[in-house]
């Protein structure tokens, strides 16, 4: 929470649903289901795309028997019939879901849908038997939430071009960067391949982890589906932004023209500047263009910037496009969040 600028509805929803998942099993545990009692953000870490449960130090077996467990907690996040000294029951970790979703969602920039909100009121009831009976049920509402359609404001950029100034200099590594970093921000996003290369084909044969699972491909936060040509019908996901990777090949004005951001990618050779100004001056007439040099390289994005008359933003140096970076995380912030612009990015 004190790296993310803003959080996504979508991140506060999957968030909650994993709790869910942890104390239904908790709660349902043989021959005496566990109470956690403690849930605050310090006991909760996230490994990637998965969540864990930490410090069970207060957590005690609930029998059923109206015992009155011993006050921990902590202010702010224990249930209020705790604070009275009342028994506690598995509404008690109801209510700390409750709260957690409530932490996540004050601490957006962005408005929370009224279904959410609805969620989270009726999680966190001062009375227990007002609220959700079983955390399944609250896991319940959250699905709905999140399979709940939710209209995109226009303002925002979901439509993403990535390409290249010649084959090589790095569209490929910064369009699967690019979708890394948005999902792991919670933003659902989805690589797609249009430079009519078997590119995710490629990756799949070089790396076994990666996996394909209805014509998506995963690896750690990256999702993506190649190039199936014409003769294959693939529908994409309604709210995901899309990163096309057109590589260096030769998409046209008219194609770009329809994107929310284009990214293109200048490379230090030599040989290439001349060409790449060329190119790079007639996307500048499109006002969405971005213009990255790849590898760090902040001389020749200074020399680019002067012979383009705009902005160059400099990749940094980087071998592994699936990880991640503080570093990459601002740059993609700095790009995308259009601020005066009519686009914008919610990061």
């Amino acid at each position: 929470m004190l790296h993310q600028r803003d959080i996504s509805q979508e991140l506060i929803i999957k968030i909650g649903i994993q709790l869910c998942d942890i104390l239904d099993y908790l709660h349902h545990l043989s021959p005496y289901p566990i109470l956690y009692q403690d849930l605050k953000p310090e006991h909760i870490i996230l490994c990637g795309n998965q969540l864990k449960l930490i410090d069970f130090g207060i957590a005690s077996f609930f029998t059923g028997s109206d015992n009155h467990f011993q006050l921990y907690g902590t202010d702010g996040f224990v249930a209020p019939e705790a604070l009275a000294g009342q028994p506690t029951t598995t509404a008690a970790d109801i209510f700390g879901i409750g709260k957690i979703l409530k932490f996540l969602a004050d601490a957006s920039d962005s408005r929370c849908s009224d279904q959410l909100r609805h969620i989270i009121q009726c999680a966190t009831d001062l009375l227990p038997n007002r609220r959700y009976p079983s955390v399944s049920h609250l896991k319940s509402a959250l699905l709905s939430a999140h399979n709940q359609p939710r209209k995109q404001p226009s303002h925002l950029i979901r439509n993403i071009a990535v390409l290249s100034s010649r084959p090589g200099a790095g569209a490929t590594h910064i369009a699967i960067s690019l979708v890394c970093t948005l999902q792991k921000q919670g933003i659902a996003s989805l690589y797609q391949a249009a430079d009519e290369q078997d590119t995710l084909g490629d990756i799949a044969r070089a790396n076994h982890y990666v996996r394909e699972q209805d014509g998506i491909f995963y690896y750690r936060y990256f999702k993506g589906i190649p190039d199936y040509g014409d003769g294959i019908s693939f529908s994409l996901p309604f709210d995901d932004c899309i990163v096309r990777d057109y590589g260096s090949g030769s998409a046209s004005l008219a194609t770009l023209e329809a994107a929310d951001c284009i990214l293109f990618v200048l490379t230090g050779s030599d040989w290439d500047i001349s060409r790449a100004v060329q190119h790079g001056k007639q996307l500048a007439l499109l006002p969405q263009t971005v213009f990255l040099c790849n590898h760090g390289d902040k001389k020749t994005a200074k020399r680019y910037a002067r012979l383009l008359h705009c902005p160059v933003y400099c990749f940094p140096n980087d071998s592994d496009p699936y990880k991640v970076s503080l570093e990459k995380e601002q740059l993609f912030s700095t790009i995308l969040k259009r601020k005066g612009g009519h686009k914008h990015f919610p990061f």
